[in-house]
Order: structure tokens, then C-alpha cells, then sequence
């Protein structure tokens, strides 16, 4: 085979991987979880590490964020989930008796704040809290672009959900967690509580 046909080659071969590479970028391997809504190509650099938070049961929570400290206002001495789940999304639907029971047995010195990302209306996500019985405070996520910059910019955040921060009594961030899990959110839960 001449050169040129052995170059010409080459670059049909570099181009189709190019292409494939396009095709998937931002998926994650080995992840469960689910996209939430690209908000991710959209969000500008973060400006500002103090977060305000309106729930559906009109309670204002404030964070502000230093590092990998979480001060959450009204929440001092509490371990707490920090979520961001959809309602559409299977992997998240699965968590939801497993917090409203962590809640229940932790009571008072245990506390989940829940971002939901996909969007739904005020009706909609009251209407998926009678649903569940949810005992836990839900954040609508529409107006907190801002918020997923941050954890994009400071964790690397791709957008998958459910996503857990876990945040000692102190405020330090102890975990993490992308997608679903193998092991339970009580597991996680204990596991955190020994990091503290």
C-alpha cells in the first residue's frame, strides 16, 4: 500500500475515534445514576460561596460555604445530607424510604436538605411528598445555578444524580457520593459519623 493510502487511513481511523470520543464525552463509566438537566453547560464561575435556599415548606436555609466546610445556619451540632436528587429518577425514588427512615430513628440531631434538579413544578413535588410521606425539607432546583457551578467548580461535579454531601455537626464535608451506591445511606451514614 503507498503512503498516502496508509495516511489517508489514519485519518479516517483518528477521525472515527474523534467522533466517538465527542459522542460520550461527560458520561460517566461506572456510575449509576441519572443526567440531571444540563444546567452544567450553562453555569458561569461562582462568585460567591453563600447560598440561600427557599424549601416548599417556606423554611429560608442559609449555607455558606468555606472549603470543604458547610455552615448551615439553624443547623449547627447536626449531621446532615445535603441531596440533589429528581423526581425521575429511579436511582433517587430508591433513596427516599431509606432517608424518611434514617430520619425517623436520627430525629432531631439529623437533618436532610433535598435539592430537586429535574425541574418539577411546586405542585408536582408536593404532590410526590404526600405521595412518599416525605419527612424531610425539599428545595426546588430551578433558581440554583449557582449552587451546581459550585460544586461543579470545587468537587468536579458532573451533573449526575443522586449526589450526597454528607456534613458533620462542625460543617466539615465528609463524603461525597456520586450516583447510586452498592452499600445503604445508613451505611454511609455510619461510616461518616466515624470520620468525625
Amino acid at each position: 500500500m503507498s503512503k498516502i493510502k496508509v495516511f489517508i487511513l489514519l485519518l479516517l481511523l483518528l477521525g472515527i475515534i474523534a467522533l466517538f470520543v465527542l459522542m460520550n464525552y461527560g458520561k460517566k463509566i461506572g456510575i449509576e445514576g441519572t443526567k440531571a438537566i444540563n444546567f452544567m453547560a450553562t453555569t458561569n464561575i461562582v462568585s460567591t460561596s453563600d447560598f440561600i435556599f427557599h424549601t416548599l415548606n417556606d423554611k429560608t436555609i442559609e449555607i455558606d460555604v468555606e472549603d470543604k466546610i458547610f455552615h448551615i445556619k439553624g443547623m449547627k451540632n447536626k449531621t446532615v445530607f445535603l441531596k440533589v436528587f429528581g423526581w425521575d429518577c429511579q436511582y433517587c425514588q430508591k433513596e427516599i424510604p431509606e432517608l424518611i427512615k434514617l430520619k425517623k430513628q436520627l430525629g432531631d440531631a439529623f437533618e436532610v436538605l433535598a435539592i430537586e434538579a429535574q425541574q418539577h413544578t411546586k405542585e408536582e413535588s408536593l404532590a410526590y411528598i404526600k405521595k412518599y410521606g416525605i419527612n424531610y425539607d425539599i428545595i426546588p432546583g430551578e433558581t440554583h445555578g449557582d449552587f451546581y457551578a459550585y460544586l461543579q467548580e470545587k468537587y468536579g461535579w458532573t451533573g449526575i444524580i443522586p449526589l450526597t454531601i454528607v456534613i458533620s455537626k462542625d460543617g466539615t464535608v465528609l463524603a461525597f457520593e456520586l450516583g447510586a451506591k452498592s452499600y445503604s445511606l445508613s451505611e454511609l451514614m455510619k461510616s461518616a459519623l466515624l470520620r468525625e
